[in-house]
């Protein structure tokens, strides 16, 4: 669970000033386009920002967070996510800005890292304006930085093999389909080093925040969001041998390391090879390098539901 920080409400939770909520109308998610109106209807507080295209949300969250917005909401996916608290830090809020969820997105796994459920905006909304705010770490990796996730290698190229049209189509059951397609083909070698631990190779590098990946999937079992250190799951390969020996770790919540897939915990990661890699940030393609630095970049607070029987 994510580390509480004391009781406090957004200004304004008597219901007496307007909440931005920044959303992308109609592109990466169908399903954000159709629910614009159920967003509308959840309180006379929204006030929609709808986004024209990539850059938009990060754009608006900044400015928002300059002229000193205590809460804005990112409603889609953890690309958006992503873009409105890259934008609060450009912003240098971190400490004044809070941030809120609304899962309307393909992906929602920082939402449903904290608790969000895509189908119920409303418990959600409840969340935002009453529930609890909680400190969550900041991760940048070669500049870029992230919440919830990153990917080095055949995750980028998953990624990059999904088109637009399939994620329309078939939602995250896209994702799969495009594994499968490149399941087995070649990868390129990693070597990966952990800040102060051992040195391993592989063909993927998967980085966690918290401990759901590529949707409510405990990936990283020993993850806390607000502990300062890197989740790090690397695959010598990406075939069959491994992708069972993570899927038998999610199911029995620890990993076996004489399955050849290392787990370990770390304040800092570099990863190198020999020609450009792809890299992913909350889902989306950030660009490709030979050299990879993952860094610790601060904090920022977020809006979450507060514990049963809390």
């Amino acid at each position: 669970m994510v580390p509480a920080l004391p009781v406090v409400f957004p200004p304004g939770s008597d219901g007496s000033s307007k909440i931005p909520v920044i959303i992308n109308p109609g592109a990466r998610s169908a399903r954000a386009g159709k629910r614009l109106e159920a967003i509308r209807s959840l309180s006379s507080r929204v006030e929609l920002h709808g986004t024209q295209g990539a850059g938009d949300a990060g754009r608006m969250a900044e400015e928002m967070a300059r002229a000193g917005a205590p809460l804005i909401v990112a409603a889609g996916g953890d690309g958006t996510v992503n873009e409105v608290v890259n934008g609060i830090v450009r912003a240098g809020a971190e400490d004044r800005t809070m941030l809120g969820v609304l899962p309307t997105g393909t992906m929602n796994v920082f939402a449903a890292e904290l608790g969000m459920a895509a189908a119920r905006l409303d418990e959600c909304w409840r969340a935002i304006t009453s529930g609890r705010p909680r400190r969550v770490d900041l991760w940048e990796l070669n500049g870029v930085r992230f919440v919830q996730l990153a990917g080095v290698g055949m995750d980028a190229a998953i990624i990059q093999a999904t088109t637009w049209e399939a994620k329309k189509k078939y939602g995250p059951v896209s994702y799969l389909m495009s594994g499968w397609r490149l399941l087995g083909g070649r990868g390129i070698e990693l070597k990966v080093e952990a800040e102060g631990g051992e040195v391993v190779t592989g063909t993927q590098v998967l980085v966690g925040n918290g401990r759901n990946y590529g949707g409510p999937f405990p990936m990283f079992p020993n993850a806390v969001a607000g502990d300062g250190l890197l989740d790090v799951v690397v695959m010598p390969r990406h075939g069959w041998r491994e992708f069972y020996a993570v899927g038998r770790a999610m199911l029995s919540g620890r990993y076996a390391p004489a399955r050849g897939v290392h787990y370990f915990q770390t304040p800092g990661l570099k990863v190198t090879a020999a020609e450009p890699v792809a890299f992913e940030v909350d889902g989306e393609l950030a660009g490709a390098a030979e050299v990879l630095k993952f860094a610790h970049a601060g904090s920022v607070v977020v809006m979450a539901p507060v514990p049963v029987g809390r």
